[in-house]
């Protein structure tokens, strides 16, 4: 998990401990959003939605991007201020019983994502790229590709920006990378 500094393991633990944190955090990374479009889109009650929202700011790992007007009271918009990823250093210090349901989150929005893609004929598009290779790897190629997966991460986050600092006209995508052994060969 990275916002341009390094978070120690045991801070990412403490943030992620929770399992609806893991979930809103993933939630807030797909925009700014008030607590009770969050509690909507992982549904959940929003008043665990709201206490799990403030130990993420506390945490550090949201940020206050606005108030406004709300049914009754003050809507409190938000953004995450880390993205839900860890570098490969940091996921293999934490504990293994963490790992695997680190890993759900993601998996499950993905299938959100893909699925809405799907609806709206953006798996159509002439320039969507998919693949799956299933390869057979020894430890140094493992660490090679695992390399070149952070490296390819890093060039899309910099044609992001670049897309962004050009301003308006853009237009939301998914990159999904999984790399991950298999028991099977």
């Amino acid at each position: 998990m990275t916002n341009g500094r390094r978070e120690r393991p045991t801070d990412l633990a403490k943030a992620l401990s929770h399992p609806l944190r893991r979930r809103l955090l993933v939630a807030y990374n797909r925009g700014p959003a008030s607590p009770s479009e969050a509690a909507a889109h992982v549904g959940a009650p929003l008043g665990n939605v709201a206490y799990h929202t403030k130990k993420l700011v506390e945490l550090g790992c949201l940020e206050l991007v606005g108030t406004g007007p709300g049914r009754g009271g003050t809507k409190h918009t938000y953004r995450a201020r880390v993205r839900y990823e860890m570098e490969d250093d940091t996921w293999t210090e934490l504990p293994r019983s963490l790992r695997g349901s680190m890993a759900g989150p993601i998996v499950s929005e993905l299938g959100r994502d893909i699925a809405a893609a799907d609806l709206a004929g953006g798996l159509e598009d002439e320039d969507v790229h998919l693949s799956r290779l299933a390869l057979d790897l020894d430890e140094r190629a493992w660490r090679e590709l695992s390399s070149a997966l952070r490296e390819l991460v890093a060039r899309a986050d910099a044609i992001a920006a670049e897309s962004a600092a050009r301003g308006p006209g853009t237009r939301r995508s998914v990159l999904a990378l999984m790399h991950f052994r298999t028991r099977e060969r």
